[in-house]
């Protein structure tokens, strides 16, 4: 069943960049966003005035956060911070907010024109599976800014820590910016066996994964290396939606019969959203957090017939 509906494509986007204020759970304490929000992720900082800055993440301590504008880098304390957004796609939600729209406009349509006692069954099982996958497509490609921490409104102010010197920084300042709580991880101790499982716990000592046989506890001195395996779902449903929407325009609108040109690319996207889900789903990327790789810069002279130069790389 095919649904043509022009207006559908904005209604769907105005739904899902629509604020949704409630249904992030946020934090009240600085030193948790640590594991909320990863280096390099793009932040609204809003202030105690109303202001409001964004950015990305370059620092962040259990006293201070620092996010790189357009204008310089912006420092902010714990004490001046009233809240802070993070960038992210919702995928689940749209895919739901598209599958019930377009499962109604299935069942109006076809009852519309074919009616019978069947045929709002037939439109709501019709639409509701293109609808989730141009829901998808729509969630991947439109950012919405999610509201991750509120500071309570008695909070007391705390003196920032002294640094001190000498001491080795804890796991929960090596790894607390490059993992965040419900990681897939893999942990290899000293002794070489490797633990996979998702993580539940970090503190400054301590790393805690729950594993298919239960919960396990690792400390600094027992860890050689940790990895965090993340699956690539936002990207994987861009290519499949892209090349969805391609493949249908090409085969509908390039021959004689071109009745099925509007509608094709929508249909073909859509199954090409729900495709490169899967896909993403079986596919994982996995990188080493811990301990932080070295970067190196390698530079080798160059010398070829009627040329000389240098070979600069750099590794990490």
């Amino acid at each position: 069943m095919l649904i043509r509906n022009r207006r559908l494509a904005s209604v769907v986007a105005f739904i899902l960049v629509a604020p949704s204020h409630g249904l992030a759970q946020e934090l009240q304490s600085f030193e948790d966003l640590a594991l909320r929000i990863n280096l390099d992720d793009q932040l609204q900082v809003e202030d105690r005035l109303g202001g409001r800055t964004t950015g990305h993440l370059t620092r962040l301590t259990r006293d201070e956060m620092a996010i790189q504008t357009e204008a310089g880098e912006k420092r902010f304390t714990s004490d001046t911070v009233r809240a802070v957004a993070v960038r992210g796609h919702a995928l689940g939600k749209g895919a739901l907010i598209g599958a019930g729209v377009f499962a109604v406009l299935g069942a109006v349509a076809t009852c519309a024109h074919e009616g019978g006692g069947s045929c709002v069954v037939i439109g709501l099982f019709g639409g509701a599976p293109i609808g989730a996958g141009v829901g998808l497509a729509f969630g991947a490609l439109i950012p919405r800014m999610r509201p991750i921490y509120r500071a309570p409104e008695d909070r007391v102010s705390v003196q920032p820590s002294p640094a001190v010197s000498g001491v080795p920084a804890s796991l929960l300042e090596d790894l607390a910016l490059r993992v965040n709580l419900n990681d897939q991880l893999r942990v290899d101790d000293r002794s070489g066996v490797g633990t996979t499982g998702r993580l539940t716990h970090l503190s400054a000592d301590e790393i805690t994964l729950q594993t298919a046989a239960g919960e396990k506890h690792f400390t600094r001195e027992t860890l050689r290396q940790v990895a965090v395996r993340r699956h690539p779902l936002r990207m994987a449903v861009l290519i499949g939606a892209g090349a969805g929407a391609a493949s249908g325009a090409v085969a509908a609108c390039t021959g004689a019969d071109r009745e099925e040109c509007a509608d094709a690319p929508i249909v073909a996207g859509a199954l090409g959203a729900g495709l490169g889900l899967a896909v993403g789903a079986l596919i994982h990327q996995t990188t080493i957090v811990y301990p932080e790789p070295e970067t190196r810069t390698l530079i080798v002279p160059a010398i070829s017939r009627g040329a000389v130069g240098i070979r600069v790389s750099r590794r990490w």
